[in-house]
């Protein structure tokens, strides 16, 4: 009894005694931010974009175009239903995903995650999701020590309380860098590229798949195949970014001197 309530105490007291020894800092500019924000208000809006978007895929579309949908959306026929997401992959964004593939910055990949799970719970305010990222290749442990889909997940995982679900699905061969490849060639690469192990605990419902990025959508649905075929309900997808196609170039402010991101059409 005594240690159930010193336990609180404790644990108080070490909160504000590490607040006073390192006072809580935004991840990405270092500035000061409340206890409960990795980031700060101005970094914040750099982060979470609220950009009009396909309802179905998250694609950016003109404020002008019906956003049930879009002509992409027809045209691939997606097994997932939805997209969660912070923003468009560019930017400070694009950045932060690229960061969070190296091993030291599990802070912010902590943080990011948890941005994805404000949205998501905003997204699917009652939903009773069940969490799987999306797998590396075993053999990717030799060349990289960081799975930042999974590390994403369990950010969220944590946030949410929604369970993650861990080798339910594995990558059953190694595949090429989607980046590095053509629309066409991004499907291909993945077609077959996933097994789900046999498990009851997807049986009728709705599972989340979570990525960093999501931009032909390939992956995302090849896995919402083996999910549905495996017995859940739904399929929906969170990733940090939302990926076009488009590359990004960096371009150099002759009067600032600071950097800014175009997509060439």
């Amino acid at each position: 009894m005594a240690n159930s309530i010193a336990s609180p105490w404790l644990r108080l007291a070490w909160q504000s005694t590490s607040s006073m020894l390192c006072p809580p800092e935004c991840v990405w500019c270092e500035r000061p931010t409340s206890p409960d924000e990795h980031f700060c208000e101005d970094c914040l809006r750099l982060f979470v974009s609220d950009y009009c978007r396909c309802k179905r895929c998250a694609s950016p579309l003109p404020p002008v175009v019906p956003n049930e949908s879009c002509s992409r959306c027809d045209a691939a026929k997606w097994r997932f239903k939805a997209v969660a997401t912070l923003g468009p992959y560019r930017g400070r964004l694009r950045e932060a995903v690229i960061l969070m593939k190296k091993k030291p910055f599990e802070l912010l990949r902590r943080a990011v995650g948890e941005l994805m799970a404000k949205e998501l719970q905003k997204q699917f305010a009652n939903s009773r999701a069940l969490l799987i990222a999306v797998p590396n290749h075993w053999t990717r442990t030799f060349f990289r020590s960081v799975c930042q889909a999974s590390s994403l997940a369990q950010s969220v995982s944590l946030s949410t309380g929604w369970p993650l679900l861990s080798g339910v699905v594995r990558r059953s061969r190694i595949t090429a860098k989607q980046g590095m490849l053509s629309w066409t060639d991004r499907t291909h690469n993945v077609r077959g590229a996933f097994k789900l192990r046999p498990t009851k605990r997807i049986a009728g419902r709705h599972i989340i798949v979570v990525d960093d990025v999501l931009t032909s959508g390939a992956t995302a649905d090849e896995i919402a195949k083996l999910l549905l075929a495996g017995g859940a309900v739904s399929v929906s997808v969170a990733v940090a970014a939302r990926g076009t196609g488009a590359r990004e170039v960096v371009v150099k402010s002759a009067a600032t001197g600071s950097d800014s991101t175009q997509q060439p059409s």
